[in-house]
């Protein structure tokens, strides 16, 4: 069986992509403040062993809390930053995205007690790019409420600790990617001497009674609105705290305030509660206008808030075009099925909108199809155009959907449109060359021999089993040996011929390899008054059975197929036969046990 034919661009094998999850607490009486924190954590995967991950963690924790109250949830991000072998790996069995979930369990560390928190961050389908180098993996969740007691008055730590991660990678038409990489569960440990302290809080006695006032928008954007006919849209403003909020006064201020107006019936807002402000824009003329709307109110941290007014005055009505998504790819997609996609057509504007025409140009326009009953859009409604694309041979497809319309300012828009056609994968299995380099030591003579040459390689991701063909170069060393009172010296030729195919496994990061080659010794000469002069060898000089070596990884070491790694063994070279008058010679300088091969693989470019 040959290997040597295998497909050789795809080599690298990364580690398998872990993201971050982090947790922290909050309080009813105190402003939160944003904290953030980097920590590096070590998780162990199948295949390619423990791998190193950066996580990036933030969140508002408010630097006090209050005996009787909760800590109320609130939202925590991690960003984990992913090394370029991780990002290739996982293209090497055809993942595109990235989902799953993180568990954190962290400890709130007060005067008299330690608390148990856990927190789940969920990890959205993320794109894996193709470009090589490190890419971000986002995770955000909500910290779960933690009520303290008066045994927890006084100072509070929030410290960081273990992390497990539940992860699927997928490939393009959504199926999970061959394992073991398309599902992972792995438990992360916390390097040592690391600070994991997120934030100090004070826990204190006496609960304050405070308001607090909360805007649901920064901005009113009313867009193009006719002259003469008002429009209106409302502000709603809640009461996040444990007291009554006050509402002092609401007011329009501004180069533009005449245009805009406010009605309200807010005055006092109980916890919980809320009221609205209904704001009309009625532009007489044509132009932008803007002006600010001010609540002022009880709350003594936050007295005043404004929000922005803006808006277009226009003479007659004016339809907006707009898509969305504003590109689409339809990802990879197997030969002989097909993919869909909708792309929304919205009018924005304050007239109808009319739909000239919607078409498919561009150099693969004819590999996708587009329907649509878009013609009239009324003002505020939307329409579907329907793209899809059958996989009809090997290769990616680009083409961009034209749409046309009575749109002035933006008549006709385009929406590039990709789809990816690709043959099936008949296993899970990986091709991988990787080049040789190193030495072996022969015992007998404490000879060198130094050694080249490649191995490629039939990975099965599921099993982390493989075959392999090797191929080791001809080579040549230098040996002495002692007979009766003085030493020879003797160089050789040596050559390598695989009696059977190679075959081991990839656990963990773990590689072991057994492997069976005939040695041959094609030419031996020795020196005499400093000439050489041959004195055995030949076509037919080699070992009368195949020499057994078993290789394995450097121990605490981990072998990626993506960076390669160290392995070493120790063998036993049998009897040379076939090598003329003086083959007891040669044995005395070539075989027996106890010699050593140490190899650097190296995956080849």
């Amino acid at each position: 069986m040959k290997l040597r034919n295998l497909n050789t661009s795809v080599r690298k094998l990364g580690p398998a992509v872990a993201a971050a999850a982090l947790m922290a607490g909050g309080a009813s009486n105190a402003a939160a403040e944003q904290v953030s924190l980097e920590l590096a954590f070590e998780c162990p995967f199948p295949l390619i062993g423990t791998q190193p991950i950066r996580a990036q963690i933030s969140a508002d924790i408010p630097p006090v809390a209050t005996v009787g109250q909760p800590m109320p949830q609130f939202q925590v991000d991690a960003i984990t930053i992913v090394n370029d072998d991780a990002r290739t790996g996982l293209k090497l069995v055809n993942s595109e995205t990235l989902e799953g979930v993180a568990t954190s369990t962290n400890e709130i560390i007060t005067v008299n007690r330690n608390i148990d928190q856990i927190v789940k961050l969920n990890i959205p389908p993320t794109s894996i790019p193709s470009e090589s180098g490190e890419f971000n993996v986002p995770a955000s969740g909500m910290a779960p409420e933690v009520l303290f007691t008066n045994d927890d008055i006084g100072q509070a730590d929030i410290r960081v600790g273990a992390l497990s991660l539940e992860l699927i990678a997928r490939t393009a038409n959504g199926d999970i990617a061959p394992a073991p990489i398309g599902e992972i569960t792995t438990d992360c440990i916390q390097l040592p001497d690391q600070n994991n302290l997120l934030q100090t809080m004070m826990v204190e006695g006496d609960a304050v009674e405070t308001p607090r006032i909360n805007v649901g928008v920064e901005e009113l954007a009313f867009g193009n609105v006719q002259a003469g006919l008002p429009a209106t849209q409302t502000v709603t403003i809640s009461n996040t705290g444990n007291s009554d909020l006050g509402i002092n006064s609401i007011a329009i201020s501004g180069a533009d305030s005449t245009v805009f107006t406010q009605t309200n019936s807010c005055n006092t807002i109980a916890p919980s509660g809320s009221c609205d402000v209904n704001v009309t824009f009625a532009p007489s003329t044509e132009g932008n206008r803007n002006a600010t709307l001010t609540i002022q109110s009880t709350d003594a941290e936050t007295p005043s808030v404004d929000v922005a007014l803006t808006g277009r005055g226009v003479l007659a009505p004016v339809p907006e075009i707009g898509v969305n998504p504003e590109s689409v790819n339809l990802g990879r997609v197997l030969l002989g099925e097909s993919a869909n996609a909708d792309v929304t057509v919205t009018n924005s504007g304050n007239a109808a909108l009319q739909i000239d025409s919607v078409v498919l140009e561009g150099a693969n326009a004819a590999d996708f199809t587009q329907a649509t009953n878009c013609t009239t859009v009324a003002a505020g409604e939307s329409c579907t155009v329907q793209l899809a694309f059958t996989a009809a041979s090997v290769g990616v497809s680009n083409a961009n959907l034209v749409i046309r319309s009575s749109d002035s300012e933006n008549p006709e828009i385009q929406v590039p449109v990709t789809a990816e056609a690709y043959e099936p994968q008949t296993d899970p299995a990986l091709e991988l060359l990787l080049g040789l380099e190193g030495s072996t030591l022969i015992k007998a003579t404490n000879g060198t021999l130094p050694l080249t040459g490649s191995i490629a390689t039939l990975l099965d991701l599921a099993s982390g089993t493989f075959e392999a063909d090797l191929d080791v170069e001809p080579t040549a060393g230098n040996f002495s040996i002692k007979l009766l009172f003085s030493k020879i010296h003797a160089s050789a030729n040596v050559e390598f011929e695989q009696a059977e195919i190679t075959t081991g496994s990839l656990v963990n990061g773990k590689l072991t390899a057994n492997s069976h080659l005939y040695v041959k010794v094609p030419k031996v000469a020795i020196k005499l008054f400093g000439l050489p002069v041959k004195i055995g060898g030949g076509e037919q000089c080699q070992t009368g059975q195949p020499v057994d070596i078993q290789l394995t990884s450097v121990e605490g070491s981990n072998f990626s197929p993506a960076t390669g790694g160290t392995v070493s063994g120790v063998y036993e070279l049998p009897a040379l036969e076939n090598c003329g008058l003086l083959t007891s010679l040669l044995n005395q300088f070539m075989t027996g046990p106890g010699n050593t091969i140490d190899l650097q693989l190296t995956p080849e470019q």
